[in-house]
């Protein structure tokens, strides 16, 4: 029964390492450059071992996005409670301009080659535009942007302005603070009141 224990434990202290380690790799190095060898063989282990763990490639980077994107939802989430919204606004260009600078820009690219992935993050997308109207919601209630604004509208129109960010690789062609902050921080300081003016201003300057 302990050799059970154990060998569960084992596997599940392996599987944990597998995704650090493929996590890191794919965003560092690209998707299409790293290998199911050069994985397993950074860890010290056989490729059959892996492939018994995930099953594929792309299986190993689907759970890669997935920890990745509940990480970060979770932390944000956190985070929300503790701050006000034009706090957390910043919070997230921070993270934005961080994965920018750190992730591999072929990651972009290569992921367009696993459906089941695409799938997951068309699913993001839907719940993350609810999460958006929240937001903005908040931030009314919290007087830092405007009522006069169809939140619904700009939601989507965000929604067309990131889909055209990576249809045209944008984020190769620009420093990625300048992009970013084109992308988020002007529109964001139109919706704001002069409160949030203010303070969006006060928390750029930190």
């Amino acid at each position: 029964m302990q050799e059970i224990k154990d060998l569960t434990a084992y596997r599940l202290s392996l599987k944990n390492r597998i995704l650090e380690t493929a996590t890191s790799a794919f965003y560092h190095k690209g998707i299409k450059a790293v290998k199911m060898d050069d994985i397993a063989s950074s860890l010290s282990i056989s490729k059959r071992t892996l492939y018994e763990i995930y099953g594929d490639k792309e299986s190993l980077l689907f759970a890669c996005v997935k920890q990745t994107h509940q990480e970060r939802q979770e932390f944000l989430r956190i985070y929300a409670e503790q701050h006000n919204v034009m706090e957390v606004l910043l919070e997230v260009y921070r993270h934005k301009v961080e994965e920018l600078e750190t992730v591999n820009y072929t990651v972009y690219q290569d992921i367009q080659l696993y459906p089941k992935i695409l799938a997951y993050m068309e699913q993001v997308r839907i719940s993350s535009h609810d999460l958006f109207i929240s937001f903005m919601q908040r931030g009314v209630e919290e007087g830092y942007f405007r009522k006069d604004i169809n939140y619904e509208l700009i939601g989507r129109l965000f929604d067309a302005i990131g889909e055209y960010v990576g249809k045209e690789e944008l984020y190769s062609q620009y420093p990625h603070e300048e992009l970013l902050s084109t992308l988020m921080l002007v529109p964001f300081r139109g919706f704001c009141t002069l409160k949030g003016v203010k303070m969006l201003d006060s928390v750029v300057k930190k």
